[in-house]
């Protein structure tokens, strides 16, 4: 992927438009990254390996749509790896 994590077009796993935050899987599909909006651009927060600690660290992320989409990512990246 030749887009940057902090570029609008990154794919992202959930987005909270008017609070200016979103949660993105890192380039290498290793880690889970909370971002904040400022000045017109994402900047990274918060790095997680698994989503125990992201949500103890941004409670506000453990709902069910943000835990749906993270659900949804992980089937599509279980799917990836099998047609690989």
């Amino acid at each position: 992927m030749s887009v940057s994590e902090t570029s609008e077009s990154y794919p992202t796993i959930w987005l909270d438009e008017p609070a200016g935050l979103r949660l993105i899987r890192c380039k290498d599909n290793l880690q889970w990254i909370v971002q904040l909006r400022q000045s017109n651009r994402w900047r990274s927060r918060s790095y997680s390996t698994d989503t125990a600690t992201l949500f103890r660290d941004y409670p506000e992320l453990d709902t069910g749509s943000v835990r749906n989409a993270i659900a949804i990512d992980a089937n599509k990246r279980l799917i990836r790896s099998q047609k690989a």
